[in-house]
């Protein structure tokens, strides 16, 4: 009862008290981020809170709606705190607040509904996902992971009923997604318990645990594994290739089925934080795609070649000195590259975070249709933060962009901005941990362009590269939209990529089907900050300078992109 009634609690409270508006919101957001951490036990792992590690969240038709109540009354609560008087770091979270919960209150259906299934982040993955971040030291850390090995029949079961509502809806994803889904799968169930990485804790224990309870909580572990998770598994596998696979959709983007359009526009609002459209988005893309092939053209040139762009690449595809020859020569280049940008950072930045991350590939199991991506280190230490490297198929990888791909997930991209939000200092709990698409996104390819006063783009391949993975973002924008909102087949947007993206694989595009939206965040977002920084250069002349802008830029954590324009502008009034 206590939980249902928090948020509610909450709002008498602030009405009933004299506390100041500060004071009460400074409550208000603590109170609330605690109701988010029971209500999601995934998040609060991820984030080194691990009082919930024994549980997976709810996933029952009346746990998504306890949760969607807890959104609403929160923003409720929130409405009754008076914000005369309250500082303008707290105005700033309440506004934040606002938009973040309004924002997952209209994509929630989306959410709960259609996202789950999807080759990346889906609702299988989610399970290895977390298991990888808990942490194994402890006695009782063990019995958490027993715990949660335990809980995966009843995970499994709650997520088929939402996927028969999503059925039920019309909310399923097409056959392109729904294979990548089986075929990951398919890899998760042929591992055993000798090498599942869920297992992993079990085959290494810290010497603080006795030999015997050792041998006890392995022999647990293999059982649960075997008897609970497997079959469990299996069951999930079943249902995804029988019944779901019987309904999903025959058209390749959201705009196929009923409402799309509308959905789809929801999704453009979440992950872009703006008002644009899908024509606006889709032109902006055209024009930037034009923008950079002149620049690689032009780059093509500075090596001698007079071909065309196309015979460019292709003589660059053909040359086996610019691919890789194993997985552990990519993982080699992408750490050099890694300690050579970090002692350059204070060129950059005033403040450098505490770095405490690795590069490492992502499983086998998974790294077919898996983009490489970055995950954070846990704020007190328990577990690093990670660049996973998609290390499949090396000798068909593009030596040259793999220096942007380093600036992008780990230093000064999304390793380095998540450790200096997860730092900040005197905010609300839930600020460090907010995120949102556009800015992240945005942020790590805009960290891209700082590749030569970092100590990298030594020459004009490796620029050529940084900006083949611009031109990769600009082409996201055509393709989603393309697919999504104006009835490609996912032939064309094959087509499309294979021309102008030409050493990307082309399993990203079942990424954008499966993930309507989300990759229109990269282009946007890094296009507000290289505006907001020319605004900043235009305006200030001899008083701009590049460590105080990007200070700005980072100190106050993830925010919309009108927010961070705010940000931006009273730096630039104050400083001009």
């Amino acid at each position: 009862m206590r939980r249902l009634f928090l948020a509610a609690a909450l709002l008498l409270a602030c009405r009933a008290s004299a506390q100041s508006p500060s004071e009460q919101l400074k409550k208000f957001f603590a109170g609330a981020f605690e109701e988010q951490l029971r209500d999601q036990p995934e998040l609060a792992t991820n984030v080194g809170r691990h009082e919930y590690d024994d549980r997976w969240s709810d996933w029952s038709k009346a746990g998504r709606e306890l949760r969607r109540s807890h959104l609403q009354q929160r923003l409720k609560a929130l409405d009754a705190i008076p914000l005369d008087g309250a500082s303008e770091e707290d105005r700033l979270s309440a506004r934040l607040f606002r938009y973040d919960t309004q924002q997952q209150l209209d994509a929630y259906e989306l959410q709960t509904l259609l996202l789950p299934v999807t080759q990346l982040y889906g609702l299988h993955n989610s399970i290895y996902n977390v298991v990888d971040r808990m942490p194994a030291r402890t006695a009782h850390d063990y019995q958490n992971l027993l715990a949660r090995l335990r809980a995966v029949p009843a995970y499994v079961e709650q997520n088929i009923g939402r996927l028969d509502e999503a059925i039920a809806r019309g909310l399923t994803q097409p056959k392109s997604v729904v294979d990548n889904v089986l075929a990951q799968l398919d890899a998760q169930l042929a591992q055993d318990s000798s090498n599942t990485p869920l297992l992993l804790a079990f085959r290494k224990f810290p010497s603080s645990i006795p030999a015997a309870d050792q041998e006890k909580l392995r022999e647990e572990a293999v059982a649960n594994y075997d008897k609970q998770f497997l079959p469990a598994w299996h069951k999930l596998r079943d249902y995804l290739g029988g019944t779901y696979a019987q309904h999903e959709r025959s058209g390749t983007g959201l705009g196929t089925l009923p409402g799309g359009k509308e959905q789809y526009a929801i999704l453009i609002r979440r992950y872009t934080t703006t008002n644009l459209t899908s024509e606006e988005i889709h032109g902006i893309g055209e024009r930037e795609l034009a923008r950079i092939e002149a620049e690689m053209l032009s780059l093509a040139r500075q090596t001698g070649f007079s071909g065309t762009l196309k015979e460019f690449e292709d003589k660059l595809a053909a040359d086996p000195a610019q691919h890789f020859r194993s997985k552990d020569e990519m993982l080699v280049f992408c750490r050099n590259a890694a300690k050579i940008i970090e002692p350059n950072l204070p060129t950059l930045f005033k403040h450098i975070p505490v770095l405490l991350y690795g590069v490492r590939a992502i499983p086998a199991d998974r790294e077919a249709a898996t983009a490489s991506n970055a995950q954070a280190a846990s704020p007190d230490g328990s577990s690093p933060g990670w660049f996973n490297l998609n290390t499949y198929e090396p000798e068909k990888q593009a030596r040259s962009n793999k220096e942007a791909l380093v600036l992008h997930e780990a230093v000064p991209g999304h390793v380095f901005q998540g450790a200096v939000a997860r730092a900040a200092q005197g905010v609300p709990e839930f600020r460090r941990f907010y995120g949102n698409s556009a800015y992240g996104e945005g942020w790590a390819l805009y960290a891209e362009s700082l590749g030569q006063e970092l100590g990298l783009y030594k020459d004009p391949l490796s620029r050529f590269g940084q900006l083949s993975s611009e031109r990769f973002r600009a082409v996201r924008l055509i393709v989603d939209t393309g697919m999504h909102a104006q009835g490609w087949t996912r032939e064309q947007a094959v087509q499309f990529f294979q021309l102008h993206a030409p050493d990307q694989s082309v399993a990203e595009i079942d990424r954008y089907i499966s993930w309507p939206g989300q990759c229109l965040s990269y282009k946007i977002g890094q296009l507000k900050i290289r505006e907001l920084r020319t605004e900043a250069e235009q305006k200030l002349g001899a008083r701009f300078d590049i460590r105080d802008f990007h200070d700005v830029v980072l100190r106050d954590g993830t925010l919309p992109l009108d927010l961070l324009q705010e940000q931006v502008e009273h730096y630039i009034a104050a400083t001009h």
